[in-house]
């Protein structure tokens, strides 16, 4: 698989040779990109640092963009009676500390941010947690609410299977692991299917549940697709259903 980080006409900028130093990855003209069959590459603009894939079904970029008009009418259409408030426990002055150890596109921990919690970040992938650094840089800089919200996140590229001897203890570990797509009709939100053909997806438990019991302090909750089977053989002691998703919750004893 072939990415790069292309450059404009107007010649490579610092942030760009930074960038592709970072992921070891080729610096390239935009013109080039496509003439060498590049499969994905990285990209600034105006609006910050995106992801393209140049398969011509899939001509659509990603980006994270904390200010999406979409991921907040999610935040503010009643956040506290959403199933992933209650199954991470946020409930009155109870703001749980969290760790996101899957943070994909960081959607989820912001909407717990906007709730009230700390959440730290954790992201394996180097392209994604490029993504993930710009839009929480720009929105650190964006109005005024943002910034607040944004300052409760924390954001840090390791897998969450590297740190358990030495992560901080958190009240709430949070897994969101990428399964292959149930059928077509998942393809609906084109930002993860592309994340899912650059990234791959985990063939069942990799150690992740075993790995969040140890760092947790009250309990660890999995997002799971609402059919789909359970993470690991154990049973989860609490189940919250939505009409697509579910939350496992496993309770520390």
């Amino acid at each position: 698989m072939k990415i790069a980080v292309a450059f404009s006409e107007a010649g490579i900028t610092a942030q760009e040779q930074l960038l592709a130093d970072k992921i070891a990855v080729p610096l390239l003209p935009h013109a080039e990109v496509m003439a060498l069959k590049v499969d994905y590459y990285l990209q600034y603009n105006p609006d910050g640092l995106s992801l393209h894939c140049t398969d011509p079904d899939m001509r659509s970029a990603v980006s994270v963009d904390f200010s999406d008009a979409r991921l907040n009418y999610r935040v503010n259409s009643s956040s506290l009676n959403q199933n992933i408030a209650k199954a991470i426990g946020v409930k009155g002055a109870i703001k749980p500390r969290v760790l996101d150890a899957t943070a994909g596109l960081g959607k989820d921990a912001y909407l717990l941010a906007s709730l009230g919690c700390k959440v730290q970040m954790l992201e394996k992938s180097p392209i994604v947690h490029a993504l993930l650094e710009d839009g929480l840089r720009r929105a650190i800089a964006g109005s005024e609410n943002l910034a607040v919200t944004a300052k409760r996140m924390t954001l840090r590229e390791v897998d969450l299977l590297d740190t358990v001897t030495s992560s901080e203890p958190f009240d709430v570990v949070y897994l969101d692991p990428m399964f292959p797509a149930r059928n077509k009709s998942a393809r609906v939100k084109k930002d993860m299917y592309l994340l899912q053909k650059l990234l791959g997806h985990e063939e069942g438990d990799t150690g992740l549940l075993y790995a969040a019991t140890q760092i947790a302090r009250k309990r660890v909750v999995v997002k799971r697709g609402k059919l789909s089977p359970s993470l690991t053989s154990l049973k989860p002691d609490i189940e919250f259903k939505g009409s697509s998703s579910r939350y496992d919750v496993y309770l520390i004893h």
